[in-house]
């Protein structure tokens, strides 16, 4: 009676943690002294016909192991596994696609949330948060299984109580009732949006009072170049009726006076 099964004593692996196997490759009425496992890395210690396969620290992706018993009338078994071995997200961080300028409610943006180095990508789900609230929950197409940097975007049109609002984004690693438990999660930072209103649209009589403001700043200017040109020719005036001779210092700095004022 011959049966091939694995045992699996973590069915998910995180890289770079020590991992271990059991093969039992025939229960009862084995004979023949052909049982063996076969692997690419770790070490496998037998006892009659139940093998342990164990590596110190799991750092290569794609590992398989198979084993396998051949009894005396020749019949075969075998069983092989892929090691499922997970790596949570290295970082996450979170930021507004093509924009650094000024934001204003009720306008479109785009935010991104990327996580680096994770695996398997489709086992992640991201979630997009303002706040405590969930905006959506995106998944990867991607069936990469060694780690893999992953973009997710999502749109969003704040309003005006959004001001001031802390945007964020999660990473869970979910691998079922098999995985860890809780499901690994790495979080980005806070991301605060600060809105700027529009300008309000001007009416005709708002444009044709700021016309006045500007005609009378315009009139009230001349009138004070009028007053200052007034009072350097009547001091130019003074100087001429004057009995006492100027000196060049004060001619020159009249004649300063007015070629750079008047």
């Amino acid at each position: 009676y011959i049966l091939c099964f694995l045992q699996v004593l973590a069915a998910q692996m995180k890289y770079g943690d020590p991992a271990n196997v059991t093969c039992v490759a025939c229960q009862k009425d084995c004979s023949g002294d052909a049982s063996g496992l076969e692997h690419a890395v770790g070490k496998v210690t037998q006892n009659g016909t139940t093998m342990l396969w164990t590596v110190d620290r799991l750092i290569e992706w794609g590992i398989s192991v198979m084993c396998y018993h051949n009894n005396d009338a020749g019949d075969q078994c075998c069983s092989t596994l892929d090691l499922s071995i997970y790596q949570s997200p290295e970082s996450v961080s979170i930021s507004f696609v093509n924009h650094t300028e000024m934001m204003f409610e009720n306008q479109q943006y785009t935010l991104q949330c990327s996580v680096q180095n994770v695996a398997p990508v489709q086992s992640l789900t991201v979630t997009f948060y303002r706040g405590n609230t969930a905006l959506g929950h995106l998944q990867s197409n991607s069936e990469q299984k060694k780690p893999v940097n992953e973009t997710f975007t999502l749109n969003i049109t704040p309003r005006r109580e959004d001001n001031g609002a802390q945007y964020w984004c999660e990473a869970k690693l979910e691998l079922g009732p098999a995985g860890p438990q809780p499901p690994p999660v790495v979080t980005s930072e806070k991301l605060k949006l600060t809105l700027q209103r529009k300008p309000t649209s001007w009416s005709p009589d708002f444009v044709a009072s700021l016309g006045a403001t500007s005609h009378r700043i315009s009139w009230q200017s001349k009138c004070l170049q009028d007053v200052i040109s007034a009072f350097l020719c009547n001091n130019i005036f003074s100087l001429f009726l004057s009995t006492t001779k100027p000196n060049n210092i004060t001619l020159l700095y009249i004649i300063y006076i007015l070629l750079h004022i008047i």
